[in-house]
């Protein structure tokens, strides 16, 4: 296969445009860019009270980085997200911002995040999706505590966290959130992986919630916990890697953030407890599955610990699946 039709596979953009960047039928290429982007330009600015300055950024980032934009743009305006768009106008300029990984391309980041939202609308499906989407949120598993806690863990898509991942895994404990893992669900040739690109604790000092839920979870820490909520997920869709974001891949260690955001989480450590082991971009790749030691070689004060530990885990993987009914045609890939 030549290199010009490998590329226009990947790339939708070279439906108009050949490898380098002239324009293969200057009447249809022109006018099919001009369509698509005065669809972004009037849904990312539907009002006329954003300043001049800010749509000319729009305008000069559009063409500095003209496959991105025109790849994200046509994708936007003939998927399920077209409606979104209009809801929120920033996710029309989320291709000119960093995601995921500090040191991504542009047209890379606009190939994670077409296929972020088109494998999430497959695997949770329509409705799930419409929810997440719309900030309401979709509970995947309920359990209580050691005293009767109420935990959930939810899916749903914040303002806070939409450049550190498509969707956001939330822990709460007796309906107060406190844990946030973010993550995107991706494709890499046949295969599907998932980038995690954050996770943060509630601002200001949550240690003593942090502390009570531990107790409450049979000893587990509730950052461990959502690795396990999202390892469920992995193996529902048969995922053959989750790489997690380092401490200084992080987004907002960009010359962009850096002044303006604060990283305490120690991404870092957390990824090597979690099994993980530092890859050639300098991020962490976890294991999907960890298998739990025999209860036999638990020390025999602890055991009955380990037992409810176990218990608790269970019944999240159990309840997961569920929330997922686009699962199947992975299983049938398989």
């Amino acid at each position: 296969m030549s290199e010009v039709n490998t590329l226009e596979q990947k790339n939708p953009l070279a439906t108009y445009l050949n490898p380098f960047g002239r324009l293969r039928d200057a009447s249809f290429g022109i006018s099919r860019f001009a369509s698509d982007f005065g669809w972004a330009y009037r849904t990312a600015f539907p009002c006329n009270a954003v300043s001049y300055d800010r749509r000319s950024r729009f305008v000069l980032r559009t063409l500095m980085n003209l496959q991105s934009s025109a790849c994200w743009f046509r994708f936007l305006k003939d998927s399920y997200l077209n409606d979104i768009a209009k809801k929120e106008p920033s996710l029309v300029e989320a291709v000119h911002r960093p995601f995921f990984d500090r040191n991504i391309t542009a047209f890379n980041r606009a190939a994670l995040m077409k296929g972020h939202f088109e494998l999430f609308h497959t695997t949770f499906g329509a409705q799930q999706t419409a929810d997440v989407m719309a900030g309401q949120g979709v509970s995947v598993c309920r359990f209580e505590g050691k005293s009767d806690e109420s935990f959930e863990i939810k899916l749903f898509r914040s303002e806070t966290f939409k450049r550190e991942g498509g969707v956001t895994l939330e822990l709460s404990m007796n309906n107060i959130a406190f844990q946030w893992l973010t993550f995107s669900l991706v494709r890499s040739g046949h295969e599907i992986q998932i980038k995690v690109g954050g996770i943060q604790s509630k601002v200001g000092d949550c240690r003593e919630m942090v502390r009570d839920a531990t107790h409450a979870l049979h000893g587990i820490q509730p950052r461990l916990l959502l690795i396990e909520a999202l390892r469920s997920i992995a193996n529902q869709i048969h995922c053959s890697k989750i790489e997690c974001i380092s401490k200084e891949n992080h987004i907002y260690r960009s010359w962009r953030y850096r002044s303006k955001k604060n990283i305490n989480a120690e991404y870092n450590q957390l990824w090597l407890l979690a099994g993980g082991k530092e890859n050639a971009q300098g991020n962490f790749d976890i294991p999907s599955f960890v298998e739990e030691k025999p209860i036999e070689e638990r020390p025999s004060k602890k055991r009955n610990e380990y037992r409810r530990r176990s218990a608790l885990l269970e019944t999240m993987r159990q309840q997961i699946p569920a929330a997922m009914p686009g699962t199947g045609i992975y299983a049938k890939a398989a």
